[in-house]
């Protein structure tokens, strides 16, 4: 006898469902990159190579422009532990930008919810801007333009906390674009604002008693310190607390899923 697949019934099990939620991100995230890169020439390849490139140029254009240290860190160690976690903000905030508008026509298949949606886009920007800071760091690393990592698990901590809060904040950004058409205009001004204060060019360490202050309410000052302290350990002062942006990172993506079923239902009405 054939079921329809709106027929089926409901999984039997916690882990038969999440079977079947693996399943579908999987397959909205093959979708996702079929859509934006194609099946043409190097294909979804160009999700690593993006980021790569944009990097390498940054490199190219600081090596002009600037001396060889900067307050005893490499040239391009500074560059590659500010412009890769930047570049992950970007991804992942950028990806919540009218995220369940565009793809409210999937919510036809009853097993694929809106935090689907968004989540496979999620992974699929950090799982293409992870490896292409592994191809990136790889490279530099093998000519000898930057030194071993020192603290490797202190890095990845970094990483990840940023990946957090930058899902967190690219669920607010999600939401706010589907209330109202004019958040979406606010969204690139906020991320140019936060570019001087996000710790991308500098540590606090640097900086003034009451500027080092400051910074440090910023979530993401923290990660970058955290990224800087296990590419450079002890030969640079770092200034973080691992819990503080992981938990702004986790408060912002429990307002998110607390708010989606309204989010929902202004897409049926809408």
């Amino acid at each position: 006898m054939n079921v329809k697949p709106d027929d089926r019934p409901p999984p039997a099990s916690f882990l038969e469902g999440l079977s079947v939620q693996i399943r579908c991100i999987s397959a909205l995230i093959i979708r996702d990159m079929m859509m934006r890169y194609g099946r043409a020439n190097i294909g979804f390849l160009w999700i690593i190579l993006e980021p790569m490139l944009l990097t390498a140029g940054v490199m190219l254009i600081w090596s002009f422009i600037k001396s060889g240290n900067q307050h005893g860190i490499g040239l391009l160690t500074l560059v590659l532990t500010g412009y890769m976690p930047l570049t992950l903000w970007r991804h992942l905030t950028g990806a919540g930008i009218h995220a369940f508008r565009r793809n409210v026509g999937l919510l036809y298949h009853r097993h694929i919810t809106l935090i689907d949606t968004l989540f496979s886009r999620m992974i699929l920007e950090f799982g293409g801007t992870t490896a292409a800071l592994f191809a990136v760091y790889s490279v530099l690393a093998l000519a000898g333009a930057v030194e071993p990592l020192k603290d490797p698990g202190l890095a990845v901590l970094g990483w990840l906390s940023m990946a957090i809060l930058s899902v967190g904040m690219g669920m607010i950004f999600a939401i706010a674009t589907e209330y109202s058409e004019v958040a979406e205009r606010f969204v690139q001004p906020i991320q140019y604002l936060m570019l001087p204060i996000s710790g991308a060019f500098f540590m606090v360490a640097w900086l003034p008693k009451f500027a080092a202050d400051l910074a440090l309410y910023n979530p993401t000052v923290h990660c970058y310190e955290m990224f800087r302290a296990g590419f450079l350990g002890e030969s640079v002062t770092t200034h973080y607390s691992p819990w503080y942006p992981i938990t702004f990172g986790i408060v912002l993506i429990f307002f998110g899923l607390v708010s989606i079923n309204s989010v929902r239902d202004n897409l049926h009405t809408g």
